[in-house]
């Protein structure tokens, strides 16, 4: 499905500046904030003024009453989110059949929601975003990890636990099932996904500070 050689080594002029185009608009698009956005609209408020002030579902879905009610703004929000890095990569794939240029655009439809400008460069953690982007460019592996975050999720009652292990099944996933080229043809989604794994980390950072200072306090 995909070429193997660099981008900008097959690329014509004309070709290269459509795809610089569809990778700005990877930025743009993965930077709309959805979770404000709904909010906004259906409370009156502030994301960024509940909770912990994260712009993503899970934060979101706290502004609003009832189990029922807040499972819908979750799932709205997810799909918005994960919506937007899907048709990021489906842009993409239009205009390069090479690997790394849609993977490029799912980075930075990742990026972009994480440092949304319409916010102030600040936004959410990236796990739905991630979740359509990948979906868009393996499946597969993307079924997988979300296999694994659900069962981590209800296993631990923590959404971001579960967040974890998605991005750490990514990888797991995306060389476990295409162990002949992902290393070689598919590297770049390889590489994406260990790049996806980090940042996971690295965006609930906050989140593992407060639990385990939470044990700390109750163990002390």
């Amino acid at each position: 499905m995909y070429g193997a050689l660099p981008v900008a080594d097959a690329l014509d002029g004309v070709q290269l500046r459509v795809v610089l185009f569809f990778a700005a608009a990877a930025f743009v698009l993965g930077a709309v904030p959805f979770a404000w956005l709904v909010v906004r609209a259906g409370k009156g408020v502030d994301v960024r003024s509940v909770g912990s002030g994260n712009v993503g579902a899970t934060n979101a879905s706290r502004a609003f009453d009832g189990k029922g009610a807040r499972l819908a703004a979750f799932l709205g929000i997810y799909l918005l989110d994960a919506g937007k890095g899907c048709l990021a990569v489906l842009l993409m794939q239009t205009a390069s059949a090479h690997l790394a240029a849609a993977v490029i655009a799912a980075a930075l439809a990742v990026l972009g929601h994480v440092f949304t400008p319409f916010l102030g460069w600040r936004g959410g953690k990236g796990v739905a975003t991630a979740t359509g982007a990948l979906l868009a460019l393996d499946w597969q592996v993307t079924l997988i990890a979300i296999g694994v975050f659900c069962v981590v999720r209800f296993a631990t009652g923590h959404v971001f636990f579960g967040s974890l292990a998605l991005g750490l099944a990514l990888p797991l996933a995306a060389i476990a099932l295409h162990p002949g080229t992902a290393f070689g043809e598919r590297l770049p989604l390889t590489l994406l996904c260990l790049a996806i794994a980090a940042f996971l980390v690295w965006t609930h950072r906050s989140n593992l500070g407060r639990h385990f200072a939470a044990r700390k306090a109750a163990s002390s």
